[in-house]
């Protein structure tokens, strides 16, 4: 079946949010006495939400880091559009869906508020059809509930759907849904998580993607 619609992840994705994430998340750790981390090491820290980023970048229990998330987001939200940026090509690919009339959302594990915020900074020249973070009463990636919940919204059945991410939690998650995968190596991750995890194509560039997307009528 002729695939119209894609849903994104977005950090490690669509936006290289990595250096913010970080400089936020060493305050933090600053802020208890701990030693900063290095900024590469966030790769594999990032992923699964704030909540859990607090949790394994302190080696605290799930209360401790529900107070050092507050730390978190108040010094996020003046430092979450310092040095991000979208990842070469990311704008031709998004154009090149458009023109095709792909349905487009976003389904990422940053909290909510912050999703939005992204979308409107960095990607509204593209008008995603829906935009999702992490909201109260819909389980994180790699549940599929967020996904299936998308696919309702833009009225498209899990075949006629893509799902582009550079971790094992997206790929995970399309896995789940029913919808194929693309793993993206420009991100966070690399080709062995993505394979290991089901990833049905996997691309170098979003030029790569244009290609393969192009190639999949």
């Amino acid at each position: 079946m002729k695939k119209r619609a894609i849903i994104f992840d977005l950090d490690g994705t669509l936006l290289d949010t990595l250096e913010d994430i970080a400089i936020s998340a060493n305050f933090v750790l600053a802020s208890y006495g701990k030693k900063s981390i290095v900024l590469d090491d966030f790769r594999y820290l990032v992923g699964e939400g704030a909540l859990k980023l607090m949790q394994n970048s302190l080696g605290v229990d799930k209360n401790e880091a529900q107070k050092a998330l507050v730390l978190f987001e108040k010094h996020y939200a003046n430092q979450y559009n310092q040095n991000t940026k979208l990842y070469d090509g990311i704008g031709k690919l998004l154009t090149f869906l458009k023109k095709k009339d792909f349905k487009m959302a976003i389904l990422s594990n940053k909290p909510d508020s912050f999703t939005k915020l992204c979308g409107i900074k960095y990607l509204r020249n593209w008008d995603f059809d829906a935009v999702y973070g992490i909201r109260e009463g819909v389980p994180r990636k790699p549940d599929a509930s967020g996904a299936i919940e998308i696919l309702k919204e833009l009225h498209v059945e899990p075949r006629e759907c893509l799902f582009m991410g550079d971790t094992k939690i997206d790929m995970i998650t399309a896995k789940s849904a029913g919808i194929d995968s693309i793993g993206v190596l420009w991100g966070f991750r690399d080709r062995q998580e993505l394979k290991e995890n089901g990833a049905k194509y996997i691309v170098q560039t979003p030029m790569d993607a244009v290609k393969l997307i192009g190639g999949l009528d």
